[in-house]
């Protein structure tokens, strides 16, 4: 029960009085006034408990909750399925004797001075890459086992793959560029990716670079070589390099 306080003579009154019992002063009553107004109102209380402790509203709760965890189950079951489905890409080239020396042919055609644009098709750099990056396993292995890389040439872009294997599972990384040459600077612009068959939003794959970061570095000799050049245009399954005359 709320005690009203005598302002004069600290002396605790009853919630009716008016007047102090002890000292006749006229007691505040505002503060009982507050503390009647933060009371519930019984009809709001028991309204209340009857929605906590209705059986059928838990029902319906707890079904709610239930369908809602089988559904992120399911969405997140889905998403796994579709990062570990393998994508199209083109089987592994049966020899790579007969590699392209596309990082030979950069290189003379840098130091030559020539105007006329050297072609390769998708294929010929997919068996160069498997050539050159047979020797470079240990170092493209350092979270996952590296098995190999490779492109595909589109209008303007070009998509870059790297196949990774998981206790024997491959998992399949790619990504699209956008590819200008600059000032001497070989530029690239994230396009998007994806993980599997599972689309990744281009913001987030720039955050996925790490996965090629090895394979980078394993092309760094070709990337520079690249970047000496004077063009470079990418057109369906070839691209086409303009050496600096």
């Amino acid at each position: 029960m709320t005690k009203l306080l005598c302002p004069e003579c600290r002396h605790e009154n009853e919630p009716e009085r008016v007047y102090c019992h002890s000292c006749g002063a006229r007691l505040d009553r505002s503060a009982l006034a507050k503390a009647k107004s933060k009371e519930e109102d019984p009809k709001a209380t028991r309204k209340r408990l009857k929605s906590m402790l209705d059986p059928r509203g838990a029902k319906l709760r707890m079904r709610f909750f239930q369908l809602s965890k089988l559904v992120l189950g399911a969405l997140a079951l889905a998403v796994l399925i579709q990062m570990l489905l393998p994508p199209d890409v083109p089987p592994r080239p049966k020899s790579t004797m007969l590699a392209a020396q596309i990082g030979l042919d950069l290189e003379n055609a840098a130091a030559s001075h020539s105007s006329t644009p050297i072609q390769y098709t998708s294929d010929q750099v997919n068996t160069y890459l498997a050539y050159t990056l047979k020797s470079k396993q240990a170092a493209l292995s350092n979270f996952l086992q590296f098995e190999r890389a490779l492109v595909a040439f589109d209008e303007g872009s070009v998509r870059v793959t790297t196949e990774r294997s998981l206790f024997g599972y491959s998992v399949y990384v790619a990504a699209s560029y956008g590819v200008a040459l600059r000032d001497g600077h070989l530029v690239a612009r994230n396009l998007g990716g994806s993980i599997g068959r599972l689309p990744i939003h281009p913001q987030l794959m720039q955050h996925g670079d790490v996965f090629f970061s090895g394979l980078w570095a394993a092309l760094d000799r070709e990337r520079k070589s690249v970047a000496k050049m004077a063009g470079i245009e990418l057109h369906p399954q070839v691209v086409a390099l303009t050496p600096r005359a």
